[in-house]
């Protein structure tokens, strides 16, 4: 573990951050400097070949005793000017293995490309026709109805949106609805109800009494003989 942290330390410093900086000056200065320019191209070249190898059999070389140091040894090599292995290894290795072989290796990646491209399209226009056959069986009531002349038709887009509505809306109006009235308060509402009344029809009952009793009784008088 600590000797895998070391190397990993090592090569990101020498390995990756001194020469991206070092490529970052070769580009910006101005006038470019041709002799760097060249070798930090080479450079990256190689260190990109590398680290695509180590990601595809990552699993395997990882297993290597003595891998972090070999391979911290290796980037040494490639990025220390003292030794410059990255142009010794792009002169001598890399331009000789893809040159009688850059026809073929650009025909092969646009063929990736386009087949990847072409997979991607089919997916998606296959799932495509899928989400519209499941839209458009919702909508078979409605345009069962439209006639004969209607069978050949393409499908109305307003007719399959109502015909989802029909069918998916009510489910969808529930959530928005309020909560229904439990059974406790539907039974306790007439009793509440005729409570309610009762105390109006008493209320009245006393007005009325009480209306009543304040009129003072008139009676005949009596005529003496």
């Amino acid at each position: 573990m600590l000797l895998s942290f070391v190397s990993n330390v090592l090569s990101a410093w020498f390995a990756f951050l001194l020469p991206s900086y070092a490529t970052w000056k070769a580009v910006s200065h101005r006038p470019v400097s041709e002799q760097e320019f060249e070798r930090w191209a080479m450079y990256w070249s190689v260190v990109g070949a590398f680290v695509a190898l180590e990601y595809a059999a990552g699993w395997l070389i990882s297993w290597i005793p003595f891998w972090w140091e070999t391979r911290t040894l290796f980037l040494l090599f490639l990025a220390l000017p003292q030794t410059q292995g990255s142009t010794w290894i792009y002169v001598n290795v890399l331009t000789p293995y893809l040159t009688p072989r850059e026809a073929g290796i650009d025909a092969g990646i646009v063929a990736a490309q386009t087949n990847i491209l072409t997979f991607i399209q089919g997916r998606v226009a296959k799932l495509s026709q899928s989400l519209w056959a499941v839209a458009t069986q919702s909508s078979a009531a409605g345009a069962s109805g439209a006639g004969p002349a209607a069978a050949g038709a393409a499908p109305d887009p307003f007719s399959v949106a109502k015909g989802l509505w029909s069918t998916y809306g009510p489910a969808l109006m529930t959530v928005f609805q309020p909560p229904a009235e439990s059974a406790h308060a539907a039974s306790a509402r007439p009793a509440s109800y005729s409570a309610s009344s009762y105390d109006v029809s008493s209320e009245s009952d006393s007005a009325a009494s009480s209306s009543y009793s304040s009129v003072q009784p008139v009676y005949p008088e009596v005529q003496a003989n």
